[in-house]
């Protein structure tokens, strides 16, 4: 039997036992609801993944105003619970927003005062059949 034979077989076998988890594009959106002088750059940070078989892993960055709104995407697993932080800036009031697939809104929210900062959590649905 030859390798590639041997690997379909594999993958077969342990896709049906649950091994490979469905994954969902996800991605966050971060902006400035209003501007601030010191909203040059703004610190995110969200939780992501490579591939639907890595883990986890906070990733941060730094984002400047000129790029706003800016975009991150991911892949999060089904159950997954997924979030975007973006720290405060004084004077700026500041939204994000959690994307599935491209066209469900997770989650969004702004933050409460200008200075604060906001975050977006969410749990990753399964897909409606």
């Amino acid at each position: 039997m030859s390798l590639s034979a041997v690997g379909l077989a594999l993958g077969l076998v342990l896709s049906g036992c649950g091994f490979f988890e469905e994954t969902r594009a996800v991605t966050y959106e971060v902006e400035t609801v209003s501007d601030g002088a010191d909203a040059e750059n703004l610190r995110v940070e969200y939780l992501g993944r490579e591939s639907g078989v890595s883990g986890q892993e906070t990733v941060g960055s730094t984002v400047t105003n000129g790029s706003l709104p800016a975009q991150f995407e991911t892949l999060g697993r089904v159950d997954d619970d997924v979030s975007v932080s973006v720290a405060g800036v004084a004077d700026v009031v500041l939204r994000c927003v959690v994307i599935v697939d491209d066209s469900h809104t997770l989650a969004e929210s702004e933050s409460s005062a200008p200075g604060e900062g906001v975050e977006c959590s969410a749990t990753v649905p399964a897909p409606e059949d």
